[in-house]
C-alpha cells in the first residue's frame, strides 16, 4: 500500500508536469484553482474505484484458495465465504483514500502555478545544471558518448527519480529480506536439530518395557551406534488462577545424555543431581508469560499434581509447549520407575534413505522379540517437515514480494514513459544528426538499467536493518526467540539479476516508443 501511493504520487507528478500549459489555458478562460483540483482529484478516483473492481473478485479468489488450503491444512470445515465489514472498510480505504493523499501534495503543487508560469513553462527542469551532482557529471570524460548521455538524463528530473528510487528500492530490500528470512530458519533449524535432536531414528512402543531391555535389543540391530530410553507424557500446567495451560509434551532423558544439548537462552540446563528441576521452551515465553526463572510450577498429569522448579529456558522448535526433567526423578513421579516407551537411536550415517532402512529394521527386530512398535521416525524426515511448516510462511512472503517488484516496474515503466515524452524534440534532434533507432533505443534502455542498478545498490544497504528486524520477529512469533540471522547472499544477487531485467523490460516500451520518432513526428509535437 505504502509502495503503491509512491507509485500514484509519481504518476500524477509527471502528469501534471505535461500538462502544465493546458492548466494554465484552463486559468486563462475562467477556471479556478478549486476547480482545476477538483478535476485531478476526480480522475485519481476514477483510477481508484477502477482498481478496485479489477481488485476485489481476485482477492476473494485468492482468500478462497488460502482458506481452503489452510483448511486442510489444519484440520477444520470452512462454512461460510464472504467479505467481513471491516475488511470491506480496509478495501475502501485503500482503493480510496490511499489514492487520493498520495494525490495531494502533487495536485496542490501543479494546480497552485500561475498563469504566467504556465504559459511560458517548456516542461523541462528549470534548475538542470545548477547542482553538484549536475556539475560532477558534467565533468565525467572518457565513458562512450550515449553511456554519458544516459548517466546524465537519469538525474535530469532528481524529484521524479527520488520517487521511483524509492518504489525500487524498498521492493529490492523486501525482497532480499524474504531470502534472508528464509536462510534465517534454514540455519536456525540446523543449528536446533543439531542440538535438539541428535539421534536418527526413534522408536514408539505401544506399551512400557525395561529400558535395559529396549536398550540391549537396539544394540543387535546391525549400524546401531547408540541407544537410550527416554521417558515420556503429556502434562498441562495448573496456573495460579486454577485454569489449565495448553498441552506440554514433558521429556525426560538420561542425565547427561549426548542425544540432547539444547541452546539455553536463560537459565541453565539440566545437571545430573537435580531432581524436581525443569527446562522449558522458549514457547513458555508467549503461552505463559508469568513464568521466570525459579519459579515453582505445577504440572498435572495422571490425575497428580507435583511441583517442579524451573532452572532454564531453551530455544524450541515450533509453538509447542516442551519440559524436560532428568529421567530418574520424572520416573519416580510418574509411576513409571525402570521403563519406558520410547527409544532414540544414533546410527553410522545420517541420510534420510539409511536412517529409513535402519527404522525399518529396528522395527522388524523388535516385533521379532515380542515388542510391540507403534511407530518410527527419523531425524532427517522430521526436519524436512519443519521446513515445510515454515516454507509456506517464506512462500507468503515471497508472493508479497512478487508483487511489491511489479509495482516497482510500473513505477519505473512511467518514469521512463514520461522521460521519453519530455524530451520528444531532444530526441529529434537526435534523430535529425544522424542518431539511429539502435541508439535511442540503448540510451533510453540504459537509462532504465542505471536506476535499477541504483536501487539495487540503496536496496541491499537497506535490507540489512530491515531483514534483521523481519527475522528477529518471525522468530519470536513462531519459535518464541530471534532466528539465528544468516544474511541472504543469494537473495541479495538474485535480485540484482531480478532489477536489470526488470528495469530492462520497463524501459523497453518507451525506448521503442522513442526509436521510431521521426523528425516530422518531432516538428509537428506540441508537447
Amino acid at each position: 500500500m505504502f509502495l503503491s501511493g509512491f507509485l500514484v504520487t509519481n504518476t500524477i507528478s509527471a502528469m501534471m508536469a505535461q500538462q502544465t500549459r493546458q492548466i494554465g489555458i484552463m486559468k486563462s478562460i475562467g477556471a479556478r484553482t478549486s476547480d482545476v483540483m477538483r478535476m485531478y482529484f476526480a480522475l485519481v478516483l476514477a483510477f481508484g474505484v477502477i482498481g478496485m473492481i479489477i481488485a476485489v473478485p481476485l482477492a476473494y479468489l485468492a482468500a478462497t484458495a488460502f482458506t481452503d488450503f489452510f483448511a486442510v491444512l489444519f484440520n477444520f470445515n470452512q462454512r461460510t465465504y464472504g467479505i467481513l465489514p471491516g475488511v470491506a472498510g480496509i478495501i475502501l480505504f485503500v482503493g480510496l483514500v490511499v489514492p487520493v493523499l498520495a494525490a495531494i501534495f502533487p495536485v496542490l503543487r501543479g494546480t497552485s502555478i500561475t498563469i504566467r508560469e504556465a504559459i511560458s513553462s517548456d516542461g523541462g527542469p528549470s534548475t538542470y545544471g545548477t547542482g553538484l551532482l549536475d556539475r560532477l557529471l558534467e565533468r565525467l570524460r572518457g565513458l562512450p558518448r550515449p553511456l554519458l548521455l544516459s548517466l546524465r538524463n537519469t538525474f535530469r528530473r532528481k524529484g521524479r527519480l527520488i520517487l521511483t528510487l524509492t518504489t525500487l528500492t524498498l521492493g529490492g530490500a523486501i525482497f532480499i529480506s524474504v531470502f534472508t528470512v528464509q536462510a534465517s530458519i534454514v540455519q536456525t533449524l540446523d543449528e536446533l536439530f543439531a542440538s535438539l535432536i541428535r539421534y536418527d531414528v526413534q522408536i514408539t512402543f505401544d506399551g512400557d518395557y525395561r529400558v535395559d531391555r529396549l536398550v540391549e535389543e537396539a544394540l543387535k540391530v546391525p549400524d546401531v551406534v547408540e541407544a537410550e530410553a527416554w521417558g515420556g507424557i503429556l502434562a498441562r500446567r495448573l496456573r495460579p488462577d486454577d485454569t489449565d495451560s495448553d498441552t506440554i509434551f514433558f521429556e525426560a532423558p538420561p542425565p547427561g545424555s549426548d542425544m540432547l544439548a539444547p541452546v539455553i537462552i536463560e537459565g541453565r540446563w539440566l545437571l545430573p543431581n537435580d531432581e524436581n528441576a525443569v527446562v522449558l521452551s522458549s514457547a513458555w515465553r508467549k503461552d505463559e508469560p508469568d513464568v521466570a526463572i525459579g519459579d515453582t510450577i505445577t504440572l498435572k498429569f495422571k490425575g497428580r499434581e507435583t511441583d517442579w522448579v524451573v532452572v532454564g529456558f531453551f530455544r524450541g522448535i515450533g509453538s509447542e509447549l516442551i519440559a524436560y526433567a532428568n529421567y530418574d526423578y520424572f520416573a519416580r513421579e510418574v509411576r513409571e520407575p525402570g521403563v519406558s516407551d520410547t527409544l532414540n537411536v544414533t546410527i553410522a550415517r545420517t541420510t534420510l534413505d539409511y536412517q529409513a532402512q535402519v527404522a525399518q529394521a529396528l522395527e522388524e527386530h523388535f516385533r521379532s522379540v515380542g515388542l510391540a512398535v507403534g511407530e518410527s521416525s527419523t531425524a532427517v524426515d522430521e526436519k524436512q517437515q519443519s521446513l515445510n511448516q515454515f516454507g509456506i510462511i517464506t512462500s507468503l512472503l515471497m508472493i508479497m514480494a512478487g508483487l511489491i517488484a511489479v509495482v516497482g516496474g510500473l513505477g519505473l515503466m512511467g518514469t521512463m514513459s514520461m522521460n521519453v515524452l519530455e524530451r520528444t524534440r531532444e530526441i529529434g534532434v537526435m534523430r535529425a544528426i544522424g542518431a539511429s533507432n539502435l541508439s535511442i533505443l540503448n540510451i533510453v534502455i540504459s537509462e532504465g538499467v542505471l536506476i535499477g542498478l541504483i536501487s539495487w545498490a540503496i536496496g541491499a544497504a537497506l535490507a540489512f536493518p530491515i531483514s534483521r528486524v523481519l527475522s528477529d520477529q518471525v522468530g519470536i512469533l513462531f519459535l518464541g526467540a530471534p532466528f539465528s540471522y544468516v544474511f541472504s547472499i543469494d537473495g541479495a544477487l538474485l535480485w540484482l539479476g531480478i532489477a536489470v531485467i526488470l528495469a530492462a523490460f520497463a524501459s523497453f516500451i518507451p525506448a521503442w516508443n522513442a526509436s521510431r520518432l521521426t523528425v516530422r513526428d518531432v516538428i509537428a509535437y506540441d508537447g
